[in-house]
């Protein structure tokens, strides 16, 4: 249940991220432009580490779940 809501939460500010940079090109001065730019660049990379990292976390818990299974099922069998 943490790992589905985590992802959203990720997708949610890779969405945002995109969000500042498109919005960035709309303001007229060149400090504004640069500063969101850099904020959605910013946001958008920890939305993708973030998205990533409980991918992988996501696929080890269900490794070590498929794998205790096998186990007890092994213990159970003997």
């Amino acid at each position: 249940m943490f790992y589905k809501i985590a992802k959203t939460l990720s997708k949610v500010t890779i969405v945002f991220g995109f969000m500042c940079m498109v919005g960035g090109c709309s303001v007229e001065q060149q400090e504004l432009f640069y500063l969101y730019e850099a904020l959605g660049l910013a946001v958008f990379a920890v939305g993708a580490y973030a998205h990533e990292y409980f991918r992988m976390l996501e696929y080890r818990y269900r490794k070590r779940k498929i794998r205790e299974a096998r186990e007890r099922a092994r213990r159970e069998a003997a």
